[in-house]
């Protein structure tokens, strides 16, 4: 049950939704969430990328990939996480800028449906916050990210992924801390089984998050898992 901070929260929402001006997310320029000085200052990731995401260098498998388990599908990221795009996402996330995390789904979806259009997918699924941080933040951005995703390519938004344990921040942890703070960290449901699924986060640093989720959802039975990050971080 939504806490009463966390219906306050979902009332500024619509407020900002219906009345609120767009704010560019990095000049603060009004009228755009992105200006299009701040949008062409967004770095897309191009090139070679390995199984984690991380660019690849010299055809060299990363020290993350050459543990990377068997089964699970490569993450993505859209854009480097810096600058009018790390300042949009904040706004999202800590401001709790409904209308701005749907614009900043749009452009992950833009870049969903030019590299997965021949990818076969059954279900978008976002990565899920623990109850607790969901009843205090009031939502999850992933969650609107992953929405905006499935309206693109028309496939359905899942809810057969739970987030079990209230594991701590993974900032300032190196990629083997991250992967022991999320082991075990998710549940995922018998309707993923047979399932072609897409993972959606907001962020994503070495990928272990997505790691231990993938790795849930391929234990429920699902058939391919794959992630697409808006951004990624150093």
């Amino acid at each position: 049950m939504p806490s009463p901070l966390a219906w306050a929260r979902r009332l500024v929402r619509a407020v900002e939704a219906t009345l609120l001006p767009a704010v560019c997310g990095g000049c603060g320029r009004r009228g755009e969430w992105l200006c299009p000085t701040c949008a062409a200052a967004l770095r897309p990731l191009t090139g070679p990328q390995c199984r984690c995401g991380r660019p690849r260098t010299r055809g060299r498998v990363c020290p993350i990939c050459a543990e990377w388990p068997e089964g699970l599908g490569p993450i993505r990221a859209a854009f480097v996480f810096e600058g009018p795009l790390r300042s949009s996402i904040h706004r999202v996330k800590y401001r709790g800028e409904y209308a701005r995390g749907r614009y900043l789904g749009g452009l992950l979806a833009d870049v969903a449906a030019a590299t997965l259009h021949d990818t076969p997918l059954d279900l978008v699924l976002p990565i899920p916050l623990h109850p607790r941080r969901q009843r205090e933040r009031g939502f999850n951005q992933a969650q609107i990210l992953a929405e905006v995703v499935a309206e693109r390519l028309g496939v359905p938004v899942g809810q057969d992924l739970l987030r079990i344990v209230d594991t701590r921040p993974q900032v300032g942890l190196d990629y083997a801390g991250r992967r022991a703070n999320m082991q075990g960290a998710f549940r995922a449901g018998p309707g993923v089984g047979g399932a072609s699924v897409l993972l959606i986060d907001d962020v994503v640093t070495t990928g272990a998050t997505m790691e231990a989720a993938g790795l849930a959802l391929l234990e429920a039975g699902a058939r391919h898992v794959r992630g697409l990050a808006l951004a990624r971080g150093a």
